[in-house]
């Protein structure tokens, strides 16, 4: 876990303005470490969730607070102020936390919040946990409380606490003489604490069907470096906070004949396969309809709800067709709406999947214009710098509208 910095008389000497230089290469470092990691969890509270606006007096200043859960506020600990602009990122102040949990920061002079400009958020840590609030974008945002919500923690066994999965909808679509599968989970941690790996163990593991190639994580709100696929199954060792975790996963198979392992609880699940298809016998679930992605892709849609240590079993056979096309046409987007993956599904927009971040949200954001600044620090090569230096503006651009 990353440890909060050490209060050194170097370190205090630093915190009482900000700075516009670059962050130096150490403490950027360890930005980059605690964010690969995974033990970067974004605050579910955004500017302004607290419902109160700060008395602006004089220079600028993002005044916040950092929360305990439903419980109350944390005493004691530092806020870390950072700063991501076209061109850099890294940390540009730090202050302690009050006793009231509140903290604030000068901005004016140190920064320029406006359109093409940059992007601000600060972040705390808790328990070895680090924890981010919302982006800052426009100085209108400083007129809110700022809010960081951190949770105390819970170690899990060496082998993963078995958490139950909200929805799951998995898409087949013809992928050479196999199939593509895009597997999309949300898995939900309904305690009160974030759960983290123990020594050497990790926090959440899942089966991949026996028949799975090739698997590898897509878009969601999990950390690449945190997660593995060992010995036919996910694994993630990152920290998961209380609520929701939404992310997907791909692999091939080769041919529609399959086990699909559903083990503990299940709430929905959903599998789509790309027509045409030949007659399937589907067990474990109920033959619904077929739901039209757009004008070009129709899937047959099967659905259970309630599962609970189940085994989908596909099978070519004589099973009658389901109902006809459009009863459910407009169901796809309900589905998917949450999980934000629709880009996964749609080929115009393959390439831009592709190129994009761990996740559709902060942490997937920040976390990829880091490793672009260290891979830019890393070579001199003009032409490897300017593709770089061009994905990292095109993010820094989705990291602003996230606003």
């Amino acid at each position: 876990m990353v440890a909060s910095p050490p209060d050194t008389a170097e370190s205090r000497g630093r915190r009482g303005t900000p700075s516009r230089r670059r962050a130096s290469p150490p403490r950027f470092r360890r930005l980059a470490r605690a964010l690969a990691c995974g033990t970067v969890l974004a605050a579910a509270a955004v500017p302004g969730a607290a419902g109160q606006r700060p008395e602006q007096e004089g220079p600028p200043r993002l005044r916040g607070r950092v929360v305990l859960g439903e419980r109350g506020v944390v005493t004691e600990g530092r806020v870390v102020l950072h700063r991501v602009t076209a061109e850099e990122a890294g940390e540009i102040d730090s202050v302690a936390v009050g006793v009231d949990g509140g903290f604030e920061f000068a901005i004016g002079g140190a920064t320029e919040l406006g359109p093409g400009e940059e992007v601000l958020f600060a972040s705390a840590h808790h328990q070895g946990v680090l924890y981010f609030g919302a982006a800052v974008t426009d100085a209108s945002h400083l007129d809110s409380l700022y809010v960081i919500t951190v949770f105390d923690s819970d170690r899990v066994p060496p082998e993963g606490a078995p958490l139950p999965v909200g929805n799951r909808n998995l898409f087949l679509d013809p992928w050479g003489e196999g199939w593509r599968a895009i597997d999309l989970l949300q898995i939900l941690n309904e305690g009160a604490r974030t759960l983290v790996a123990s020594e050497g163990g990790i926090v959440w593991s899942y089966p991949l069907p026996p028949e799975a190639s090739s698997p590898r994580l897509g878009q969601g709100e999990l950390p690449n470096d945190a997660v593995t696929f060992e010995e036919g199954r996910l694994t993630v060792r990152s920290p998961l906070p209380p609520g929701e975790r939404s992310f997907s996963v791909e692999y091939v198979l080769p041919g529609l004949e399959a086990r699909i392992p559903v083990p503990g609880r299940t709430d929905r699940f959903n599998l789509f396969v790309r027509e045409p298809v030949p007659p399937l016998d589907v067990g474990g679930l109920e033959a619904i309809d077929v739901v039209a992605l757009d004008s070009e892709r129709n899937y047959r849609r099967y659905s259970g709800i309630d599962l609970r240590d189940a085994l989908v079993s596909l099978e070519e056979g004589t099973a009658s067709g389901p109902p006809p096309l459009g009863i459910f046409a407009l169901a796809l987007g309900t589905l998917l709406g949450a999980a934000g993956l629709l880009a996964y599904l749609r080929p115009r927009r393959r390439a831009a999947a592709a190129a994009a971040p761990p996740g559709p949200g902060r942490e997937g954001l920040i976390l990829a214009v880091v490793r672009l600044d260290e891979a830019l620090e890393a070579t001199s090569d003009a032409e490897r710098r300017r593709t770089l230096a061009q994905e990292r503006a095109r993010l820094v651009a989705r990291l602003r509208a996230l606003g």
